[in-house]
């Protein structure tokens, strides 16, 4: 609606203001682009490929489409998990590498990322990493973002773990660990 009444206004400018129509023009194109980002981030909200396509799926989608979209090289491998993993973990673990892959587009400096999601023992991991220009960890924690808050959250409410590796010029690793105990231990997805 936004775009709309601003191609009202542009369109009755008076020809004798040109910095206001310039100045419309301009509010219109950002208005777009809001528009553009929220309804992609609420189709990201609830994705309906994690449940058709499973976590695996789910992930190799989403990095496969991210990456086209930011013109990014996403390498993602996954192997030894676990069938038929429990909704909330799938979720969450799909919304850690949301949250990592949007990060590390907007802050490494680099177009290139590896995604690795894996089962051990009792466990899934769940790795994503770059060779960017990294960060202070300490202050990230502290600042005012919640990207980093709501990922360790959700691990949290898991009983897993979030950690971060990542030094200035040294690229970063965001790694989330989940416990997890399948009751047919040999059934395992390769992917």
């Amino acid at each position: 609606m936004l775009a709309l009444e601003l191609d009202q206004l542009h369109a009755n400018a008076p020809d004798s203001a040109p910095q206001l129509r310039t100045r419309i023009a301009e509010l219109r194109s950002h208005a777009v682009e809001i528009s553009t980002s929220v309804q992609t981030m609420s189709h990201e909200l609830h994705s309906a490929k994690l449940e058709y396509l499973g976590l695996i799926g789910a992930i190799r989608n989403f990095c496969k489409e991210f990456g086209q979209q930011q013109k990014l090289e996403i390498a993602f491998k996954s192997h030894d998990l676990p069938l038929n993993l429990p909704p909330e973990l799938s979720l969450s673990l799909f919304r850690v590498v949301q949250e990592s892959l949007h990060n590390a587009a907007k802050h490494s400096r680099v177009r290139h990322f590896d995604v690795e999601l894996y089962g051990i023992s009792e466990e899934i991991h769940l790795t994503v990493s770059d060779l960017g220009v990294g960060f202070d960890t300490w202050a990230a924690m502290r600042g005012t973002g919640l990207g980093l808050t709501s990922m360790q959250e959700r691990l949290r409410l898991l009983h897993g773990a979030l950690s971060i590796n990542s030094q200035p010029q040294r690229g970063t690793t965001i790694h989330a660990r989940v416990p997890f105990s399948s009751s047919s231990d040999s059934e395992r997805a390769t992917g």
